[in-house]
């Protein structure tokens, strides 16, 4: 082989070198800016779930701190004993009762909406049931204030909303678990 043509086929296998160590390490880069990517997209997403799931909870708690003292005591016995019952857990009258309960729970239902919104689905079917066991929580208060006052019906009515109560607080636990699986998804899961 000729010098020539030698050092023509060096050149030409040079430059294939060249171009393919230029077009892997193009690509190599352009894969790690998509996992970049990818990875600021997840923790944007966590942050802004976290948000909307503390929000929640929040929003929760407050309609649970509510209720909670007015089964710090024992239920009333009759009418009479009923007013200074609310009043004693901080409730002014049987109306603001009422508005409050409603009031509440339409917060926790406008904060359901950004937890839909959030996802996942696991987590937005979760929060659905908490936000069915604080409507059945709003009613049982309600029902309070509808009751005869003897002494039977008051104490059913008072450890239904009780009951109620606990069941909203378990929901709000489970709802807990299943935000804290989201937030921990990494993008490996499943």
């Amino acid at each position: 082989m000729d010098a020539g043509l030698a050092a023509v086929l060096g050149a030409l296998a040079g430059a294939v070198a060249t171009t393919g160590a230029a077009f892997a390490t193009g690509w190599s880069a352009r894969e790690q800016a998509k996992i970049a990517a990818r990875g600021e997209h997840r923790r944007q997403r966590r942050d802004a779930r976290h948000t909307v799931y503390e929000e929640f909870i929040a929003t929760v708690g407050e309609q649970m701190a509510h209720a909670a003292p007015l089964f710090e005591e024992d239920p009333p016995e009759d009418g009479d004993e009923l007013g200074r019952h609310f009043q004693s857990s901080g409730v002014r009258d049987t109306t603001s009762l009422l508005g409050d309960c409603y009031r509440l729970h339409n917060n926790v239902m406008k904060t359901l909406t950004k937890v839909q919104l959030a996802g996942p689905k696991d987590v937005t079917t979760t929060a659905r049931r908490v936000c069915n066991h604080s409507f059945a929580l709003a009613t049982s208060l309600a029902s309070i204030v509808g009751t005869p006052y003897r002494v039977d019906f008051l104490r059913t009515a008072f450890q239904h909303a009780n009951d109620r109560l606990q069941k909203l607080d378990m929901a709000v636990d489970a709802f807990i678990e299943a935000a804290q699986t989201a937030l921990d998804d990494d993008g490996t899961m499943s």
